[in-house]
């Protein structure tokens, strides 16, 4: 009898975590889009910054091209993020 409770439970226990959550079937919400969009927008104005940085001699060349290989994978990551929630990303 005790196992008959004991695979009932687990049964039941088995079923709860399988079963979807309404959060899993909903779409990303916008607070996520809005804030990859804005991650976005701060990544590509210190790319600028660094362009203006390496025009005016503030920083070499050598600098510029550190920066840039440390900010290329993040805003690659984001634009990809934002392509995958349907956003039009312009170039």
């Amino acid at each position: 009898m005790e196992w008959l409770v004991l695979a009932l439970v687990a049964a039941v226990a088995a079923a709860f975590i399988a079963w979807p959550r309404n959060a899993d079937l909903l779409p990303p919400s916008r607070p996520a889009t809005e804030e990859l969009r804005a991650e976005r927008q701060a990544l590509l104005a210190e790319l600028r910054e660094i362009e203006e940085d390496t025009l005016a001699g503030r920083i070499t060349t050598d600098d510029r091209l550190a920066a840039r290989r440390a900010l290329g994978p993040r805003l690659r990551q984001v634009t990809e993020a934002l392509r995958d929630l349907g956003e039009a990303v312009e170039a």
